[in-house]
């Protein structure tokens, strides 16, 4: 560790017991960041971060800067976290698993803080499914790999109705240029996705989609996200057995 401090508004996105009486977790920080940290005796109740480091809680803390690992040296609240409820906390559990997996360690980006602010908000307000389905659009428009779907991947022509999906590409791939194992992509799905992309979270208009068009962009972006970081999806197995 060194003697070097800092600090940061940040909202918790995952916290995990640690040894005997500590806690490893992870934040979004407002100019920071994703940061991940030890927080030492925080599994004692009567400390400070044993209390307030919880999942959507968004703090004042303090750092001090580790090698491998930042460390906790203090923590105020700022607002408590959100009181979800199970199937509003399933789709949370996702949505910092996503944030989680897409953002590099102190790369600050602080419209990806202002964005994990404004759904937490509206996940108490909205269906938490269609929510959670914008934010991982929105977020990978922000992180700069939001897949191609207004052209074709190979040879640039415009979407001309339903087309495919390609996970290696990373995009919509036309008729013309399809090898036979991307996903269908349907008219319905590429549109739905910009409405997603585009959804105001301060304001959300109404809108409907069939539970088909929903099912093929999730599995879309699911398999793309998980592709471009090599890493499972873990919260997805709990949506899944809880058929939420």
């Amino acid at each position: 560790m060194t003697d070097k401090a800092f600090g940061d508004e940040a909202i918790i996105l995952k916290v995990k017991n640690w040894q005997t009486a500590d806690k490893y977790a992870v934040c979004f920080a407002r100019t920071h960041g994703k940061i991940s940290f030890l927080a030492y005796g925080a599994r004692y109740a009567r400390t400070n971060g044993g209390r307030l480091i919880q999942p959507f809680a968004v703090l004042d803390i303090n750092f001090f800067s580790g090698k491998k690992l930042d460390t906790l040296k203090s923590c105020e609240l700022i607002s408590y976290p959100a009181q979800f409820d199970l199937k509003q906390m399933a789709y949370a559990a996702l949505i910092a698993e996503v944030t989680e997996n897409l953002t590099e360690e102190h790369q600050p980006q602080e419209e990806v803080y202002e964005l994990l602010l404004a759904v937490r908000e509206v996940l108490l307000k909205r269906n938490p499914r269609l929510v959670a389905l914008s934010y991982i659009v929105k977020l990978l428009f922000l992180t700069g790999i939001l897949p191609q779907h207004l052209t074709c991947v190979n040879c640039g022509k415009p979407a001309e109705g339903d087309a495919h999906f390609s996970v290696v590409q990373g995009g919509l791939v036309c008729d013309e240029c399809c090898g036979g194992e991307e996903l269908p992509f349907s008219r319905e799905a590429q549109e739905f996705l910009t409405e997603l992309l585009t959804l105001d979270f301060k304001n959300p208009a109404t809108f409907f989609v069939r539970g088909g068009t929903l099912m093929e962009l999730e599995k879309i972006l699911q398999r793309f996200i998980v592709y471009q970081t090599d890493k499972p999806l873990k919260s997805l197995a709990f949506l899944s057995q809880t058929g939420l």
